[in-house]
């Protein structure tokens, strides 16, 4: 791990990511103030979805209770929660379809597994497998 003076600075970061507008909300509930990052996705998520993704074994860390390497502190500028709407969310219609309320767990769990699991909203690739060969048969 590096230096302290490292890991303050890293620290420093992440807290001006979570300043930007699009990380301001959880991705999956828009409860204010996610202090948690789903490091699968490089999301900035609340308490209660951060224990949801722990439940599909994504990785989860807090960020005022981890320590973020370099390459994290890289990979979340990359990333956030906009970039991870551009992927995971590109066919979610936000004028026809709402994000599940946190105080309802059940609903959230079942957005995040069709989301972040199923890939329902991401489009072009799918997790289906191709065709199998005809001429197999």
């Amino acid at each position: 791990m590096g230096s302290r003076k490292e890991e303050e600075r890293n620290e420093k970061i992440i807290r001006g990511l979570m300043k930007l507008p699009p990380n301001r909300r959880c991705i999956n509930c828009n409860s204010l103030g996610p202090q948690y990052v789903c490091t699968n996705f490089w999301t900035f998520v609340c308490m209660t979805c951060s224990g949801i993704h722990r439940e599909f074994t994504h990785r989860v860390k807090s960020v005022s209770m981890s320590k973020f390497s370099l390459q994290e502190v890289e990979a979340l500028q990359n990333g956030g929660n906009q970039r991870a709407r551009e992927i995971y969310l590109k066919n979610w219609d936000p004028q026809r379809q709402r994000l599940p309320d946190s105080s309802k767990v059940d609903k959230v769990r079942e957005f995040i597994k069709s989301v972040y699991v199923d890939r329902r909203y991401a489009g072009g690739k799918t997790s289906e497998k191709p065709p199998k060969d005809m001429q197999a048969i």
